[in-house]
Parts: C-alpha cells; sequence; structure tokens
C-alpha cells in the first residue's frame, strides 16, 4: 500500500495550465527560470497555478512544469506569485497498522510561460 502511495505521489502534475496564445510553437529544449519580468519582449503563452507532485530531482525541483514548458515551446518560467503551505500530521492505515504521516510544506507557485519575440 505504501509503494502505491508513492507510485501515485510520484506520477502527474499538481499544475493546472490555461493556453493564452493561439500560436504554436515548436518544442524547447532550455527553459530559463525567471523571478521578475524579462526586459526582452515576450509573449505569454499560457498561465499556471499549483504544487509540484512529481518526484523531481533536486537539480531540478521543478520537473513537470520544466517539461510542460519544453513542451509548448516556453523560452522561460516566469514566476509570479509563490505561498508555501504545510500539510499537518496524519495517521493512516498501512497493511492494517496506523501509521504517522510527518507534516510536509509544499509551495503553490503561479505564473506564466513565455516565448521570446
Amino acid at each position: 500500500m505504501a509503494a502505491l502511495l508513492l507510485l501515485v505521489a510520484g506520477c502527474g502534475s499538481g499544475f493546472h495550465y490555461e493556453k493564452l496564445s493561439s500560436e504554436v510553437y515548436p518544442v524547447t529544449e532550455d527553459v530559463a527560470w525567471l523571478a521578475g519580468e524579462p526586459t526582452r519582449p515576450y509573449t505569454v503563452i499560457a498561465k499556471f497555478r499549483g504544487a509540484e507532485t512529481s518526484l523531481c530531482s533536486l537539480s531540478q525541483p521543478y520537473c513537470s512544469l520544466y517539461e510542460e514548458a519544453t513542451r509548448r515551446g516556453a523560452d522561460a518560467i516566469w514566476v509570479q506569485r509563490r505561498e508555501p503551505w504545510t500539510r499537518p500530521e496524519q495517521w493512516v492505515i498501512i497493511q492494517g497498522r496506523m501509521t504517522r504521516i510527518p507534516p510536509a510544506t509544499y509551495e503553490q507557485i503561479e505564473g506564466v510561460f513565455i516565448r521570446y519575440k
């Protein structure tokens, strides 16, 4: 059961996307992470909001977000808002035994995918 929970937690993305451009762009390979508005001219191609639910490496903590950005042809991910939240301690039954799941802190983020002009 614990393995199943881990598998489910490791799959998919907790982000919701809204396409804002009717243009179809080729897949990109390198996507920048921006904390502020770029100085270059750009087009917003999609908005996103959510939290990472995939099991990502430490070198790329938002792996599903980067994957979606490359698929949509984005040059950059511009994060416009970050909000931490903590899941409280939980007790669940796993294989017939009560098991403590410690609290964990996550980050809700929102922003846009951009394509430079």
